[in-house]
């Protein structure tokens, strides 16, 4: 490839930790492997990122009035007007197109269509599904899901190839937005080839779920295992208890920790890896929202045991049989799935390092390289 790939990334600071970002690291990452030297990048420019691999493209703020001027045009976000101007200036110089989510990338799609780029489109989740369950004064209490549907579906649609996390993304847009010849599941995968330390002797009698404890979309799961599936555990495992850690609790979080001896809260760990290790179960309740439930691979890169819910699971499906991935629906299945954990965890099955080596085959970043490839270097 003699051109230039532009890769927007100004949805999220990559430094920073959460899902969103995670994910965008990998992906770059695996295009920096595909394409070195040709990469250029879109980043908010307060973040101050810089990279010698790739040349960086500082995105400013926008003001009010100017947002408010751009929804017309489906220029959704910062860096919207941006690329458009940037690709009608330099229509030689680049490629290819990568954009994070199709909602930001259909106003600008629509503004580029008479120049021969190739376009990408990375799917996070179904942004309708994610906005409906994280209903917030930001989204007009779910008001917005019209003009969400209109503009992710016009990114859908024009994009050269659509990259998905999961399969039940890729139905749901076929099923709502129509057929698309080019779309792909290619899941998520570690930004680094760097392993975690395994420890194979873990004496603390615990699960442990880490999430952003602020968060909407976190933070009624939450609340909801607490009434409907917290009894549960405390019958199955009376002397264990929950670790929960995360970035700032909300009020709501720390009154529910309160209120229940057994969950040991930690706000704003400093190394939520290494203390969440320290669990025996990795605890994923997190029964809403769209995409891949990233926090699982907190608890797969430990070579921990997980139990999650199966709207959680979504994504996983290459270790939903393993024998130390559980999967539960209700509370009767969090039962049965939970004291078969127990019954792992307490065999000579069990191998963290064993459990590791699994996660990594299948999600490693030599992985997500191949996959990759095999997509867009046809």
């Amino acid at each position: 490839m003699s051109k230039r790939i532009l890769i927007d990334a100004t949805n999220v600071n990559i430094l920073q930790p959460g899902g969103g970002s995670y994910c965008t690291r990998a992906y770059l990452e695996a295009f920096l492997a595909l394409y070195p030297g040709k990469i250029d990048v879109l980043h908010p420019a307060e973040a101050h990122i810089r990279d010698n691999r790739y040349t960086t493209i500082d995105v400013l703020g926008r003001s009010f009035m100017r947002a408010a001027f751009g929804i017309p045009k489906g220029y959704l976000h910062r860096a919207a007007e941006l690329i458009v101007r940037t690709i009608q200036q330099h229509p030689d110089t680049y490629d290819t197109l990568v954009i994070s989510t199709g909602l930001y990338a259909g106003g600008v799609l629509a503004q580029i269509k008479q120049y021969p780029i190739r376009t990408i489109i990375l799917h996070h989740n179904f942004e309708p599904e994610y906005r409906m369950d994280s209903a917030s004064i930001l989204t007009l209490r779910g008001r917005t899901d019209r003009f969400v549907r209109y503009w992710e579906q016009k990114g859908y649609l024009q994009a050269s190839i659509n990259l998905f996390l999961t399969q039940y993304d890729l139905e749901l847009f076929e099923k709502e937005y129509g057929p698309h010849p080019h779309n792909y599941v290619i899941g998520i995968f570690e930004p680094t080839s760097e392993r975690q330390q395994v420890d194979e002797k873990v004496s603390t009698n615990s699960a442990v779920i880490t999430c952003a404890l602020s968060d909407i979309q976190n933070q009624a799961p939450l609340l909801r295992f607490e009434q409907t599936y917290l009894p549960v555990f405390r019958e199955v495992l009376p002397e264990w208890h929950i670790e929960l850690m995360g970035r700032q609790p909300s009020e709501k979080i720390r009154e529910m920790a309160k209120r229940q001896p057994c969950l040991h809260l930690t706000p704003d760990p400093e190394d939520i890896q290494s203390l969440a290790a320290r669990s025996k179960i990795y605890l994923c309740p997190m029964d809403g929202g769209g995409g891949l439930k990233l926090r699982i691979m907190d608890g797969l890169r430990n070579g921990q045991p997980i139990l999650a819910h199966q709207r959680a699971a979504r994504g996983y499906d290459a270790l939903t049989k393993e024998p130390f991935f559980y999967v539960y629906s209700d509370e009767e299945s969090f039962r049965t799935q939970l004291k078969q954990a127990i019954q792992y965890i307490q065999s000579d099955a069990c191998s963290r390092r064993a459990i590791q080596d699994k996660y990594y085959n299948l999600f490693g970043l030599s992985t997500g390289i191949e996959r990759l490839k095999a997509i867009i270097c046809k």
